[in-house]
């Protein structure tokens, strides 16, 4: 068998897969259609709770700039003013989506992955205990065997349709035309929160609607610091028509940007212009026996932060069970909660980035409910319960929160290294005699006194906690590896 696991796709969600592999000993073979990697810029930082668990994986140490738990977020057109709150449940972090693959891709490379790029999956076929899979690559084709075959391979995921997994949901009755722009500085007054052009005045960061459409724009500095100062993320959205074109020029996107605002802003020159057409849709099914799909071969949505978000915790979620499938070590059962904990995630995260699409149309049913859920998040409840669903947990308590004191400080060291953790706090250190046939797989930590004892996933979240030893052999028979154990 040439890898025990083959990744199909090269973006966020594959290289973190392939990290997550590696961290727990199963090197993956991640292979690339593209020559080389995107240069043109996709989403431009991340929103949720990725931030934090990147964090605590170690794997933003490079970055100056640390996951912050914002004071204020858009939801569609309204301000998630979270500053009203205790602390803010959401986070994010401004990194542009090609760094972050860097990050991931060394990452990965130095926990035994291998990338290769100009390679395309043309088929695949299961033989009852591995798949076969068919790849041209620069020069030939070529075929290669592996034990699971994992699609990240994007929206219109070759995998996917392969496997025959149906992908409903809907489409947008709106065409956005994108680009980073130029703005003359002496043209431009940006203050407290909103730009200034040619008597125009824009809220940054979220959608300015009108009757003809919406316009967002944003200075590519607030997201990275190294951006030129007149350089803006831009993107307008008007009514779908029949006929879509797969480019944009300059002169068009100006056009497009006076027909929705009625005047013109002073746009200087465009870079990686380019038209979509949102859609938010989620895969029926996350595995088809050794396949799985994770990322936007599972679900797309119109917000890119979400959508990260999601795919990234996807293979957080996949990467360290699926290793343990590979290696013939995994409890039964333990594969399908990959499906039962993210899709049921997948459909949060599309309910609430189709209910900031909704709140975006024009009309006065669309400006009512504005009005109405404006007046809502003026309460602590409301709000936290919003910023909470973005943050988009998902699969229980996270240990970092769940825990104090000394326990939960394991459990952040535990989420540098990986594998899975059990937290002994009574007096004895009872439950040495309960791991047994686990000890080999997880880490044990003997600290009397410390609060409840605690077992903790490799992702970091909680599968077991109590006083004493009840409970504990069920939670470790459930989701943690043993010896002689098999898929």
């Amino acid at each position: 068998m040439e890898a025990e696991v083959v990744i199909v796709g090269a973006g966020p969600t594959g290289l973190l897969l392939a990290y997550e592999l590696g961290l727990a000993g199963v090197p993956a073979l991640v292979l690339d259609k593209a020559a080389r990697p995107d240069e043109q810029p996709r989403a431009n930082g991340l929103v949720g709770q990725i931030t934090r668990v990147l964090a605590y994986r170690g794997l933003l140490d490079g970055l100056p700039v640390p996951p912050v738990a914002v004071p204020r977020f858009p939801f569609g057109p309204l301000s998630l003013e979270l500053d009203r709150l205790p602390t803010s449940p959401l986070h994010v972090l401004p990194v542009p989506q090609r760094h972050l693959e860097e990050l991931l891709g060394d990452a990965a490379i130095r926990v035994g992955a291998t990338v290769r790029r100009g390679h395309e999956v043309t088929g695949f076929e299961e033989t009852g205990d591995a798949v076969v899979v068919r790849v041209q690559g620069p020069g030939d084709q070529y075929r290669l065997t592996t034990a699971y075959l994992v699609g990240c391979d994007g929206a219109r995921s070759f995998v996917r349709k392969h496997a025959g997994i149906a992908f409903p949901g809907i489409t947008s009755d709106e065409v956005v035309r994108m680009a980073r722009v130029t703005l003359p500085p002496d043209e431009v007054d940006i203050a407290d929160g909103t730009l200034t052009a040619r008597g125009v005045r824009l809220a940054l960061m979220r959608p300015n609607r009108t009757a003809t459409g919406s316009l967002t724009i944003a200075p590519q500095a607030m997201l990275d610091p190294t951006a030129a100062p007149d350089v803006y993320i831009l993107a307008v959205a008007e009514p779908l028509s029949a006929d879509v074109p797969d480019t944009v020029t300059l002169d068009e996107l100006r056009e497009s940007v006076g027909r929705v605002l009625g005047t013109e802003l002073p746009i200087t020159g465009a870079r990686w212009p380019r038209v979509t057409v949102a859609n938010s849709r989620q895969a029926a099914a996350y595995r088809s026996g050794r396949v799985l799909l994770a990322g936007d071969a599972a679900h797309v949505f119109s917000a890119g932060g979400a959508a990260l978000n999601a795919g990234l915790l996807d293979a957080v979620n996949l990467g360290w069970k699926l290793a343990a499938a590979a290696r013939g070590t995994a409890p039964a059962g333990l594969l399908d909660t990959y499906h039962a904990e993210r899709h049921p995630a997948g459909h949060r995260a599309i309910l609430h980035t189709r209910a900031q699409a909704a709140l975006s149309v024009a009309g006065d049913n669309a400006e009512a409910l504005r009005e109405i859920l404006g007046e809502l998040l003026r309460h602590p409840g409301p709000l936290a319960h919003l910023a909470t669903l973005m943050e988009g947990a998902g699969a229980g308590a996270w240990a970092p929160d769940a825990l104090a004191g000394p326990a939960a400080a394991y459990a952040r060291e535990q989420l540098r290294v990986g594998g899975t953790l059990l937290v002994d706090t009574t007096e004895g250190a009872e439950l040495g005699a309960v791991v047994g046939p686990w000890r080999s797989h997880l880490t044990l930590v003997e600290a009397p006194g410390a609060g409840v004892c605690a077992l903790v996933r490799p992702d970091g979240y909680l599968a077991w906690t109590g006083e004493t030893g009840e409970g504990l052999p069920e939670a470790l028979a459930t989701w943690t590896a043993r010896r002689g154990a098999g898929t």
